[in-house]
């Protein structure tokens, strides 16, 4: 699908840059656009006061970041909660790389430690060797409107204190993708304790369909207002990308089994809304394609970079 933008009509929108890829020199490529937010990523390096900082290739440590109760507080002289809204709208617009380390440093807003902070500043030197950096838009021909979900287990287990139910919680990660570019992603802890793996999976999968639906919905009249090709079928189609293989057959199984039985309502639900008459299929991807997986851990240097690729272009 061939995707212009005039140059000025979108420039700077609530402080994000869209140019069109026959603009950018870096890419090899006419069709599609750029959006990036680098006066903001300057504005919170000036902030943090790390303009000249040390740079890192990964925005998050494998370690999980806890409440760290004993630690010593946050007494630096920029605002904690400042910096950590500023970088969390730069992760829901732009900059989907940054979104899970974000996430991790805004569960301490309230009462931040020098170890959260720390959090931050790596966040910081990340930005600072991907300054220019954001979304590629390249859309795919095949106009289909899916979904890629991971789940982390009990990811906190021994960073929080046992005592705290938290300690427990898993993470759900999505991506939503419209032809290949991705449109809603989030990065969250689960509410309800999940007691497997699989189940983990299976509430980040449901937690994905739910935002899926609506969105489908939008898509339609979207398409049905301006007479768009791809939304000229009855119903659009959409895959949903899960790489646990156990989630993934509890899924697609016709019954539920005595030790899934507590899982019921989200079981029906997957039930009432999937299949091929209805538009919304389920797939398994290997690990190394799931993008999701950059919203749940902290990953390895090498995993990070090429799954960044997959879901951002670079």
């Amino acid at each position: 699908m061939a995707l212009t933008i005039e140059t000025g009509t979108a420039y700077a929108f609530l402080g994000v840059d869209i140019t069109p890829l026959s603009q950018v020199s870096s890419i090899d490529s006419n069709e599609g656009f750029y959006m990036s937010q680098q006066g903001l990523t300057d504005k919170v390096l000036m902030t943090v006061g790390m303009t000249d900082s040390k740079k890192k290739r990964t925005p998050a440590s494998s370690t999980p970041l806890g409440t760290d109760a004993k630690g010593p507080n946050f007494r630096g002289d920029w605002d904690y909660a400042r910096v950590v809204g500023m970088l969390l709208y730069l992760s829901s617009n732009s900059r989907p790389d940054i979104q899970y380390a974000v996430h991790q440093c805004a569960r301490f807003t309230h009462s931040p430690k020098e170890s959260h902070a720390e959090a931050v500043k790596r966040i910081c030197r990340y930005l600072q060797g991907t300054r220019d950096k954001g979304l590629i838009f390249q859309p795919t021909k095949d106009m289909t409107l899916d979904c890629y979900s991971d789940a982390d287990f009990a990811g906190l287990w021994n960073y929080e204190d046992d005592q705290d139910p938290v300690c427990v919680k898993s993470r759900t990660g999505y991506v939503l993708t419209l032809a290949g570019c991705p449109l809603i992603w989030a990065s969250k802890l689960q509410t309800e304790i999940a007691l497997s793996t699989l189940e983990s999976e299976y509430i980040a999968l449901s937690s994905a369909i739910r935002e899926l639906i609506p969105l489908r919905r939008v898509l339609q009249e979207v398409g049905k207002a301006l007479n768009l090709e791809f939304t000229k079928p009855s119903i659009i189609q959409s895959t949903c990308f899960e790489d646990n293989n156990g989630a993934l057959g509890l899924a697609l199984t016709p019954r539920l089994t005595p030790r899934t039985k507590h899982i019921g309502v989200k079981y029906h639900f997957f039930k009432s809304k999937i299949g091929e008459g209805k538009g919304i299929v389920i797939r398994r991807v290997d690990s190394a394609e799931q993008k999701a997986d950059i919203f749940t851990k902290g990953l390895s240097q090498d995993t990070f970079e090429s799954i960044r690729k997959l879901l951002m272009g670079w």
